[in-house]
C-alpha cells in the first residue's frame, strides 16, 4: 500500500518512536520522527506534514505547548495525542483544543492506530472537499445573483417546506416587500389560501423533477392582490433529494384586468337585444 501522506511522530521514547515509525512505514506513509517538542516544531516550520502524533508528556516542551504552536502556525494540521496512563486531564484538555483523538500507552494493537489515522485522513478529506464544493457554489450562486438582479422578471427561490431563501430586486419591488422580510417568510405568507393550494400541488409534481408553470395570486405589503404566473424548476441536493425550487415570476394583473374587460364586453354585447 502507497500513500503520499505523510506522518510526524513526536515522542522521547525511542523504543515507542521507532514502533510507531516502522509500522506506519510498513503501511505506505512517509513518516519522520523528533524526540522533543522543540525539534518537531522545527521540523514543521522547515516542511508541513499531514498529520501529527505527539506525546503529551515530555522533557522540556509539552505536548499541549506543541500543539498550541502547531494550531498557530498550520491550523489546518491534525494531530492525534499520545497519553500514558493516569493523565486524563492532559487528554481532555489536548482534545478541548482540537486534537483528533487520543492514544493510551502501553500500545497492545498497532492496527488501533492504523484505522484511527485513517479515519483523521478521511474526515479531512471530506471537509476539503466540503469546503471545495462551497467555494465553487458560492461562485456559483454570485455569478447567478448578479444573472437575476439584471432581468426584470422577478426571481426566487424557497426550500423543500416553501420559505423563502432568495429573491431578487425585481420580485422585491413587485411584492412591497424587502430582502429580509421575504426571507423570513413562507409562500403561504403572501398569497391566498386558494394560490397556496395550488402550490402545494404543483410542488408535488416538481419533486418528481417536472418543471411547472401556472398563475396564482400574491398579496403585496399593501394588501393588494396581483397575479402572477410562476415558472418554477426543481432544485436537488447533491444526494438528489429534493431541497426547493426556483421560480420566474411574471406580474399579469394588467392582462387579467383587460381579459376580464374583454369577456364583459363580450358578454354585454350578447345581451344586446337583436
Amino acid at each position: 500500500m502507497s500513500h503520499s501522506k505523510t506522518i510526524l511522530i513526536i515522542d522521547d521514547d525511542t523504543a515507542f518512536r521507532s514502533s510507531l515509525e516502522a509500522y506506519f512505514e510498513d503501511e505506505g506513509y512517509k513518516v519522520s520522527h523528533a524526540d522533543s517538542g522543540l525539534k518537531g516544531l522545527e521540523m514543521v516550520k522547515k516542511k508541513p506534514v499531514d498529520l501529527i502524533l505527539t506525546d503529551l508528556r515530555m522533557p522540556g516542551m509539552d505536548g499541549l505547548e506543541v500543539m498550541k504552536s502547531v494550531q498557530d502556525e498550520h491550523p489546518e494540521t491534525p494531530m492525534i495525542v499520545i497519553s500514558g496512563a493516569g493523565k486524563k486531564e492532559d487528554v481532555i484538555e489536548a482534545l478541548r483544543m482540537g486534537a483528533k483523538d487520543y492514544i493510551t500507552k502501553p500500545i497492545v494493537d498497532l492496527e488501533r492506530i492504523g484505522h484511527t489515522v485513517q479515519q483523521v485522513f478521511e474526515t479531512k478529506r471530506l471537509k476539503e472537499e466540503n469546503l471545495a464544493y462551497r467555494r465553487r457554489l458560492e461562485k456559483s450562486e454570485s455569478k447567478y445573483r448578479t444573472i437575476t438582479e439584471q432581468i426584470a422578471e422577478g426571481v426566487f427561490t424557497v426550500d423543500e417546506d416553501e420559505n423563502f431563501t432568495y429573491s431578487n430586486k425585481a420580485l422585491c419591488q413587485m411584492t412591497g416587500y424587502s430582502f429580509e422580510e421575504l426571507l423570513s417568510r413562507n409562500l403561504q405568507d403572501i398569497t391566498t389560501p386558494q394560490s397556496f393550494d395550488i402550490i402545494l400541488s404543483e410542488t408535488k409534481k416538481r419533486i418528481t423533477g417536472l418543471t411547472s408553470r401556472y398563475v396564482i395570486e400574491m398579496i403585496t405589503k399593501s394588501h393588494d392582490n396581483i397575479h402572477v404566473e410562476l415558472a418554477c424548476s426543481p432544485i436537488f441536493s447533491q444526494n438528489n433529494n429534493y431541497s426547493g425550487a426556483i421560480a420566474i415570476v411574471r406580474n399579469i394583473t394588467q392582462i387579467v384586468g383587460l381579459r376580464k374587460i374583454y369577456e364583459n364586453f363580450l358578454k354585454q354585447k350578447e345581451d344586446v337585444p337583436k
